[in-house]
């Protein structure tokens, strides 16, 4: 499936990763390794030293300044005199859409110039553009490719449905060569609302790792054994709940420790919860952690949890990528009910699933996993066996790449 040079795709992002072990950047790997020019196309800008630097096509990137920068105002003359009718059609549909909604205005004022200054940017080489996100991202991505004449693509993923809906996402879909889902509970969400624009439209390629970053390694239990979560400290997350699952295992006189990897707006909340519930000495707050230190801390989880709830505005996990990575390496885990999860994780087969919100299910639970030999066995090598079947990055990879060569080719 090996591409011309001259045959390029626009990969946009809001930003650049911030390790080469990043999703965005293993997959945009992967379709390197399949023949493609991957030309990367940022609309929030990072320090110099932030985002992964070892890959050549982050150093060609084309970042976009600020939506209302001197410098993306004056960028918009450069896009009308490059392709004046594509721009007009453009401009004409952002002012429909603030015409039906004005809330809209400020996101489709703001794609409106990121998209003007990436035409003035990109080379003509540029033959799709295929967006990472179904919110602003795409949205950038449909006009750009309406400013500039090309064809775009672009993803969604089950989190993006819940708190705020993605502007314009039928019209988007309508529009687009083809959206992938990131979930099956993502594919018939969209289905549901947008069936007559997506029927047929809809690909189902799954996120993924690369399972020869996350061997499982053979743990030796000093001390108590640990259990691990991993995750930004915010409501959805459900950190609360594993506490008081964990002042409940104490309770029964379970020997562990708490071991939580993250920083949010809710980490001196969960410290004063942890204290009043008598876990401070069971209970170590990492803080956030790097791709490599994340990597070292997993090689000493005894289990793996991820508590997740609907938050109180909607919003609630997909599928975690850090899910993904603990499966890979052999922990065993226990997850919540929710969202897209038990695509990931079967009950008793790859691993536990408790009752959102219900800290003494989530107590049961992870007290299984962490003594149960015969189901750790279980669920450590049937999680890893999951991955490497349906969640390998560069197998998921190719699936997308198919479906760009149809474009392309046709």
């Amino acid at each position: 499936m090996s591409r011309p040079v001259s045959e390029q795709i626009g990969y946009l992002l809001e930003s650049l990763p911030r390790s080469e072990g990043a999703f965005v950047t293993q997959e945009i790997a992967a379709l390197q390794r399949h023949g493609f020019v991957i030309v990367p196309l940022v609309l929030r800008r990072r320090r110099p030293d932030a985002g992964p630097s070892g890959a050549g096509y982050w150093q060609h990137a084309i970042q976009a300044p600020a939506a209302f920068s001197l410098r993306c105002a004056l960028s918009q003359v450069g896009a009308l005199l490059r392709s004046p009718g594509g721009y007009l059609l453009a401009l004409r549909l952002v002012v429909q859409r603030i015409a039906r909604s004005p809330r809209q205005a400020p996101e489709m004022l703001a794609s409106l110039w990121q998209a003007g200054y990436i035409a003035t940017q990109m080379s003509r080489r540029i033959r799709h553009i295929h967006a990472h996100l179904a919110g602003t991202v795409a949205t950038v991505a449909w006009l750009l490719a309406t400013m500039t004449g090309r064809s775009y693509s672009f993803a969604i993923h089950a989190e993006e449905l819940f708190a705020k809906a993605p502007t314009a996402l039928g019209i988007k879909i309508a529009e687009a060569e083809f959206v992938v889902a990131r979930s099956e509970y993502t594919r018939q969400r969209v289905l549901k609302r947008h069936r007559l624009v997506a029927e047929g439209k809809l690909h189902l390629i799954y996120r993924g790792v690369d399972p020869g970053d996350f061997e499982p390694v053979d743990h030796l239990r000093k001390g108590p054994p640990v259990i691990m979560s991993v995750g930004r400290l915010v409501e959805k997350k459900g950190f609360p709940y594993l506490l008081q699952s964990a002042s409940i295992l104490q309770s029964r006189g379970v020997d562990f420790r708490l071991v939580i990897v993250g920083d949010g707006p809710m980490h001196q909340y969960l410290v004063r919860m942890a204290g009043g519930l008598q876990l401070r000495d069971r209970v170590e707050f990492v803080g956030g952690a790097s791709r490599a230190e994340l990597r070292r801390l997993y090689e000493q989880a005894d289990v793996f949890a991820l508590p997740s709830v609907v938050a109180a505005d909607g919003d609630r996990d997909g599928l975690a990528v850090v899910l993904l990575e603990v499966l890979a390496m052999g922990i065993p885990t226990v997850a919540s009910k929710i969202s897209a999860i038990p695509e990931l994780i079967e009950h008793q087969k790859t691993g536990l699933l408790a009752q959102s919100g219900d800290p003494r299910d989530l107590a049961d639970k992870l007290e299984v996993a962490l003594y149960d030999e015969e189901v750790r066995g279980r669920l450590s090598l049937l999680g890893r066996r999951k991955i490497e079947k349906y969640f390998d990055a560069n197998r998921n990879a190719t699936a997308l790449a198919t479906l760009l060569t149809q474009v392309l080719r046709g």
